[in-house]
């Protein structure tokens, strides 16, 4: 039996479907039943903060791939966030160890690397910045998990992962306006000629990462980046995303340095041009790349999309399933 902690959300439910493809029985583990819950996976409602809740979903698992988390521009109060996030982290090691679960496979982010890392990035990278209150509780779960193993014995993984692309998508409400105005034939602005590069990778890509980890003995005790092994600037990103919307969108590039980049965006912020967070402003103006080699050879990983690929993915999905994304997203 395998556990999907947040297995009614929008990767949790691939992972979910993928898993019972592969033969497997799912069990899921989340706060409230959504649209996106397989049909066939058993689900049990609960809060990561109830160990009691916990302790019934691990009855007889095997594996557990824990997904649920606060996603990073969720409007809930900061000791609500921390409350999930980390007691959460406390609760599910503690009780998976108790249960005599045999491989436990965490969700982290590349985010834990900060918005300047060295390029490529590998998992080896300094981890002294991480991005916004997300990246910070990623990290602190991250130096949990590993502490915990080696306390417990507990064989662990964890994945560390850039934005996602495939249908459902989740609540990064910047990169929705940014399809928005893709979809509506609007002018898309670029610093510079666009030549900043960045990774998205593809769903199943992701599936196939949380899946070796899972089964492959070199995964004990290992974070990976699981990535695309083709990262495209933002230029090809956003010309992807035209062409696979088939769109009137042009790109207008924004001549200048990081400096009167950064003064441009705050002033384009202020009249609602955007919604980044200033925390996250470094990606548009730094190479965010992530070597996915350690998961190569250790896992035997094969991406197969790059990262304008993905992106091109992600609207075509995105406009299927656009009103409903939205509104989940706004009241997010």
């Amino acid at each position: 039996m395998d556990l999907v902690t947040g297995g009614a959300g929008y990767l949790g439910s691939h992972l979910a479907r993928h898993l019972m493809e592969k033969k497997r029985e799912v069990r899921i583990f989340d706060i409230q039943k959504t649209k996106y819950l397989p049909e066939g996976a058993e689900f049990t409602q609960g809060d990561l903060r109830d160990p009691q809740a916990l302790a019934g979903a691990l009855r007889g698992v095997d594996t557990v791939f824990h997904l649920a988390f606060v996603q990073s521009l969720s409007k809930l109060p900061e000791k609500t966030r921390w409350d999930i996030n980390i007691g959460g982290m406390d609760n599910i090691l503690k009780e998976s160890t108790r249960a005599g679960v045999r491989r436990f496979v965490h969700t982290s982010t590349i985010e834990i690397y900060g918005t300047r890392p060295p390029q490529p990035c590998t998992e080896e990278a300094p981890t002294d910045h991480p991005v916004g209150w997300y990246g910070l509780h990623k990290l602190e779960s991250e130096k949990r998990l590993w502490a915990y193993c080696k306390e417990t014995g507990l064989e662990a993984a964890a994945v560390r992962m850039p934005t996602i692309c495939g249908p459902g998508y989740y609540n990064h409400r910047p990169i929705l306006d940014l399809m928005d105005r893709v979809l509506q034939g609007g002018i898309v602005p670029l610093m510079n000629r666009g030549e900043t590069r960045g990774d998205f990778v593809y769903y199943k890509d992701v599936l196939q990462g949380y899946h070796l980890c899972a089964e492959k003995p070199g995964a004990v005790g290992q974070a990976f980046n699981i990535s695309t092994d083709r990262s495209s600037t933002q230029k090809e990103i956003v010309e992807s995303l035209i062409r696979a919307a088939g769109s009137k969108s042009r790109i207008v590039y924004v001549p200048g340095n990081r400096t009167t980049g950064r003064l441009l965006m705050a002033v384009t912020g202020a009249l609602g041009f955007h919604r980044l967070p200033r925390y996250q402003w470094d990606y548009v103006f730094y190479h965010n790349t992530y070597s996915v080699e350690k998961a190569k050879r250790l896992l035997g990983y094969k991406p197969t999309k790059s990262a304008a690929e993905a992106a091109a993915e992600l609207i075509q999905e995105y406009a299927k399933d656009r009103e409903f994304v939205r509104r989940r997203s706004e009241n997010y």
